[in-house]
C-alpha cells in the first residue's frame, strides 16, 4: 500500500529530479511549443504528452468508418544548442480500427517496448489511447549528462503514405534502442531546423510537430 501511494504521488506531482530552463529560440515555423512532463524511469528518460489536436473533424469521423487509422510518431532528443544533432531517436506506430460487428475500437501500439493491444468501448477512449504518450522512453540516461540542457522534438503523422517512412520505422522498432546510433545513420536525422523547420515535404492526412520546453537532469 505504501508503494502504491508513492507511485500515485509521483504521477500527480510530476517529476521531482528535473529542472527546466527558459527557451530563447525565436525561430518561426509551424512547430508547436508544448509543455511535456519528464521523469527518469529505470535507465531511460521518459515523457508524458498529449496531441489530440492532430485529429481534425474529418479524421475523427473516419475513426467510426471501420477503416484503420495509423499514427506514426518520431521523437528526437536534442542538445539545446544551435544546429545540434539529436543524441537519441525513437519511434512508434499506433493503429486504431473500429470493429463494426462488435462495436468496439481495437488499438495496436508498436514501439521500442514491444507490441501492445487494447480494446476500447468509446471513440474518445480510443482517441486518447493513440494520442497520449504515457511515460514514453525517449533516451537512455547515459546519453543525457547531468546539468546539460536538452529538449524533445516530436513529429506526429496521421496516415502517412510514404512506404519508405513506414519501413524505416519498422526497422527501428525491431532494434535494441540502447544500441541505436544516431548521427549520420538515417535520413531521419539532422538538426532541429532541417527536420522540423525546413523539412522535406511529406504526404500524410495530418502532421503535427511539437517541441518541448528545455530540461536538464539534476543529481539525486
Amino acid at each position: 500500500m505504501r508503494r502504491l501511494l508513492v507511485v500515485l504521488f509521483v504521477l500527480l506531482a510530476g517529476p521531482t529530479r528535473l529542472a527546466f530552463a527558459a527557451d530563447d529560440d525565436d525561430e518561426k515555423s509551424d512547430v508547436t511549443q508544448r509543455d511535456f512532463r519528464f521523469a527518469e524511469k529505470g535507465k531511460s528518460m521518459t515523457i508524458w504528452v498529449a496531441f489530440t489536436d492532430v485529429f481534425d473533424q474529418r479524421l475523427l469521423a473516419d475513426l467510426d468508418s471501420g477503416v484503420a487509422t495509423t499514427v506514426v510518431l518520431r521523437a528526437y532528443v536534442y542538445p539545446d544548442a544551435k544546429d545540434a544533432l539529436p543524441v537519441s531517436f525513437t519511434s512508434a506506430t499506433l493503429r486504431v480500427v473500429y470493429d463494426i460487428w462488435e462495436e468496439v475500437y481495437e488499438v495496436q501500439i508498436d514501439d521500442a517496448r514491444g507490441r501492445r493491444k487494447f480494446v476500447e468501448a468509446s471513440r474518445a477512449e480510443a482517441l486518447k489511447r493513440v494520442t497520449t504518450l504515457v511515460w514514453f522512453p525517449v533516451a537512455p540516461l547515459a546519453k543525457l549528462p547531468i546539468g546539460d540542457y536538452f529538449f524533445v522534438g516530436v513529429v506526429v503523422e496521421v496516415n502517412p503514405v510514404s512506404e519508405e517512412l513506414l519501413a524505416e520505422v519498422r526497422r527501428w522498432l525491431a532494434r535494441d534502442a540502447d544500441k541505436q546510433r544516431v548521427a549520420g545513420e538515417s535520413s531521419f536525422f539532422g538538426s532541429f531546423v532541417s527536420i522540423f523547420v525546413n523539412p522535406k515535404v511529406a504526404v500524410a492526412d495530418r502532421t503535427l510537430k511539437l517541441r518541448s520546453q528545455p530540461f536538464y537532469r539534476t543529481k539525486r
